[in-house]
């Protein structure tokens, strides 16, 4: 049974890493990264029965592992965030999930060593003032955040529908015939989500479903709907 599991895309660095941590005297493992989802690896990494999991952050096309460090520290292991990210709010996600520090990559692989070898020890890695820093942040990012998707909680269904179909370049006309609807029904539904989203345009609304990130939200919920 290895004592620490290295979840890392890179596979060389995660060999290299492996080989220092078994020549200080450290069981180490390289945890394979599947191409499914994120939490696919889940079963592989508690499988190995380690203490101490080296997650990497980043694991390449776009997937971020910070919804397993809960999981992680769930099923009692250490969890030490090893991340080329400097992104504030996703290493406080990581905190507040349950992870006993945060090793950044530019800091060099001696002090990852070093960091890695004071964990599997027990060893407080905490930097209270930085894991302070970074919590403040993930909380003035979740409030702006609420702020910014508030406007759309008073749209309708079908507004919100409409919205997503502008957002898709679909025009009035285009929106009312797939819709058997009348282009007047449909642009009811575009004046309501002006006057709620406070904009005086189509573009103007769609712009700030992007920036508010709303857009991503609900087409992700449909998603879901969808599988489920």
């Amino acid at each position: 049974m290895a004592r620490v599991a290295i979840v890392e895309d890179h596979a060389l660095v995660a060999d290299m890493l492996a080989g220092a941590l078994t020549a200080r005297g450290i069981d180490a493992a390289v945890v394979p990264i599947p191409a499914s989802p994120v939490p696919a690896l889940l079963a592989r990494i508690t499988g190995t029965g380690a203490e101490l999991v080296l997650l990497d952050l980043d694991l390449g096309g776009g997937r971020n592992a910070v919804d397993l460090v809960a999981p992680l520290a769930a099923a009692g292991c250490r969890v030490l965030v090893v991340s080329g990210l400097d992104d504030p709010v996703t290493l406080g996600r990581a905190w507040e999930a349950g992870a006993v520090g945060v090793q950044h990559k530019r800091e060099g692989f001696a002090a990852l060593l070093d960091t890695a070898t004071a964990a599997l020890q027990g060893i407080g890695v905490l930097d209270e003032m930085g894991r302070a820093r970074m919590l403040a942040d993930l909380r003035r990012h979740r409030a702006r955040e609420a702020s910014d998707l508030a406007p759309f909680e008073h749209l309708t269904e079908r507004e919100r529908e409409v919205l997503v179909a502008l957002a898709d370049g679909r025009s009035v006309s285009d929106i009312a015939s797939s819709w058997t609807v009348s282009d007047t029904t449909v642009r009811a539904h575009v004046r309501g989500i002006l006057t709620k989203l406070g904009t005086s345009s189509q573009l103007g609304a769609v712009a700030k479903a992007l920036r508010a990130g709303w857009l991503e939200r609900y087409r992700a919920a449909a998603a879901r709907r969808a599988v489920g």
